[in-house]
Formats: structure tokens, C-alpha cells, sequence
């Protein structure tokens, strides 16, 4: 028999095994990550999934509020240790209920590993493929089990020149305080001015995000400086076995010193250090057109030995007739928001 029951806090450390095992091993499942998207006041909800008494699957959703939708968004989720048409049955069924309940006008997963079987399964229960990712649609990722002679070998010549050089030159990277949050939004914002980037609309969207991963020393903050000045930064979220490189800014001083090439490669030193298998730049171009928004991030990615790993898209479940509607709309704004996240 199955049935879905809410997790409650003293399950925490159930549902981060059962993701580690099972799951794509993504934080955006995570107890930690949930705690964050309540500190921005949106309602979520964690919900196991069970046959008979044994867990068999896992989801956080997160009711978002947007100018054009309500909708219950399930990030990197949900996880099945198997994906079976009568598990997703009843899970889509209780989901179902609940959106209806939050007057949402659909549910959105986000799965990042999809067994073969899964189209049919998510066909059968009326899911169609999203306008678009919400997630990065591809990411480029470092095997760290490599030794780091051989991840050296790894990045292009250039690139190891302006690592080596930059440390000649005294740029020295390390880990921040956590009361030194306010120096990477400082920085984040003058880097969001300076190419026209579009930052999450809550205020202290970063800042929150921060607090609640690092509490559970799930994220690190990482200085990039001189002497005299403070050149980089970069949030770093541990979950896993893998390190992801969330958030990064930089300041237009002294841009000869190339700050950013030894800030990522202590990261990756680091995530070795802690044992980690995999580093993840989180978010590259899907193909290697250089018209690409994404092509000049992605070569600098690239260039320290990535390789890029894609994932299955989001899938929705309408739930009202305006669906449609919203489901357009959204289509339309995609080129937009390319051109206002991503305008030089």
C-alpha cells in the first residue's frame, strides 16, 4: 500500500541519507534548502513517499508566487528509489490535491536523472514538457578523484598562467567569515550593474541563502585580495560529494591579476581536500555556439578541464485553463530574459 505522508524535522536525517543514495544527490532537495526557501517567507512542503512502512520516495515542494502564476515547484525532485507508474500515480494525485488546495494553476518537477521508463510514466499522469528550464539546462564538471597534477594537466595553457601568475603577484584566495557575507553582495551588485545581470527580486535573496546552507556547513564563501584590495568572491555549496560553484562577483580592480582564475582553482583544491568527488560550475551553455548568452562563461569554465553534463527537462501538470496561457507567455519571455540576464 502506499501513501504520502509530510517529513517531519526529526526525519531530517532519513530523508538526507535516502537522497544520497537514491537520488541525483542534488541540494536542491535538501533539508537545508528548504529551511532557505521558507526564510523568504514561501510555503513548502516535504513529503515522503512510502510502501507499506519503508520510504521509497522523497519531495520538497516550494509554492511560488510569480506576476503571472501560483505554482507548486518541486527543484531537483521528486526522488523514487524506482520510478513505477503506481508510485508517481499517487504521489501526482497528492500533489495534485495540494496545488488545487493553494489555488495553483500547475505543478512543475524538475527531476536531474530520469530512468528510460520515466516518458511514459509521466505521460500516463498528464505531465508535458516545461517552456523552459528553470534549473541550468547543462553544467560543466570536474572529476576530483583526479590527482592535481592531473587536474593541472587538465585546464588550457592559458589558464594555468593566470593562476600561476596571479599568485606571483600576490592574489591570495581564502575562506571568508561569515560576517563577511556583505563584502560578496557588495561585489555581486556591482557585477550585476556592470554586465546587466537581473538579481532575484527578494533583497536578501543571497544573504538568506547564505545563512541557511553555511548554518549546516553546507556553503563556504571564498575572498580573492590583495593587500589593498578585494578583488573576488564566490559562494560555494558542499552537498554530497559534490562542490558547486554557486555564486561568483568580481570588482574592476586591478583586472590585469585575472582574480577569478585562482579563486576557482582554490575552490577546486579545497573541494578536494574535503574529499569530494565532483566539482560543478553550475550552469554552462548547452552547445559550443559562441552567439551563445552563455558562451563567455562557459569557455572561461571550460578552460579549467570541465566537461558538460546535460539534464532532462522540467515537466508541468496543469491544473487550471489558464495554463495555457501562462505556459505562452512564458515561451515569449525567453529571449528576454537571455538578453536582460546575460547583456554585456
Amino acid at each position: 500500500m502506499i501513501s504520502i505522508r509530510n517529513i517531519e524535522e526529526a526525519q531530517k536525517e532519513t530523508c538526507e541519507k535516502f537522497i544520497s543514495e537514491y537520488g541525483f544527490q542534488s541540494f536542491l532537495q535538501s533539508w537545508a534548502w528548504g529551511n532557505f526557501q521558507k526564510s523568504l517567507a514561501r510555503e513548502i512542503f516535504r513529503l515522503g513517499i512510502y510502501e507499506d512502512e519503508s520510504l521509497v520516495g522523497l519531495s520538497l515542494l516550494v509554492l511560488e508566487k510569480s506576476k503571472f502564476a501560483t505554482f507548486l515547484y518541486c527543484p531537483a525532485g521528486p526522488i523514487f528509489r524506482y520510478w513505477k507508474i503506481e508510485t508517481f500515480s499517487e504521489w501526482a494525485s497528492f500533489a495534485t490535491q495540494l496545488g488545487r488546495e493553494k489555488k495553483a494553476s500547475f505543478i512543475r518537477i524538475d527531476p536531474r536523472k530520469l530512468p528510460d521508463q520515466s516518458e511514459e510514466i509521466l505521460k500516463k499522469s498528464k505531465f508535458i514538457e516545461a517552456a523552459e528550464y528553470v534549473q541550468p539546462k547543462c553544467t560543466g564538471v570536474i572529476d576530483l578523484t583526479k590527482t592535481e597534477e592531473e587536474l593541472r594537466g587538465k585546464m588550457s595553457p592559458s589558464t594555468r598562467n593566470n593562476v600561476n601568475a596571479a599568485s606571483r603577484k600576490g592574489v591570495v584566495v581564502r575562506e571568508g567569515r561569515a560576517e563577511e557575507i556583505a563584502t560578496f553582495l557588495d561585489l555581486l551588485h556591482q557585477t550585476a550593474k556592470r554586465k546587466g545581470l537581473v538579481l532575484p527580486s527578494e533583497k536578501s535573496y543571497h544573504e538568506a541563502q547564505f545563512e541557511a546552507l553555511n548554518k549546516e556547513g553546507l556553503m563556504k564563501l571564498y575572498i580573492a585580495e590583495t593587500k589593498s584590495d578585494v578583488l573576488g568572491a564566490s559562494l560555494v555549496n558542499f552537498y554530497a560529494g559534490t562542490a558547486y560553484y554557486m555564486h561568483a562577483a568580481n570588482s574592476l580592480s586591478q583586472p590585469h591579476l585575472r582574480a577569478s582564475y585562482p579563486l576557482v582553482w582554490h575552490t577546486i583544491l579545497e573541494a578536494k581536500k574535503e574529499g569530494l568527488k565532483t566539482f560543478d560550475f553550475w550552469g554552462v551553455a548547452a552547445t559550443d555556439n559562441p552567439k551563445d548568452p552563455w558562451a563567455g562563461v562557459t569557455s572561461f569554465k571550460f578552460s579549467f578541464g570541465a566537461n558538460r553534463v546535460c539534464f532532462p527537462p522540467p515537466y508541468d501538470l496543469p491544473l487550471k485553463p489558464t495554463y495555457t496561457l501562462i505556459r505562452f507567455t512564458e515561451h515569449l519571455r525567453k529571449p528576454l530574459r537571455k538578453i536582460l540576464r546575460f547583456r554585456q
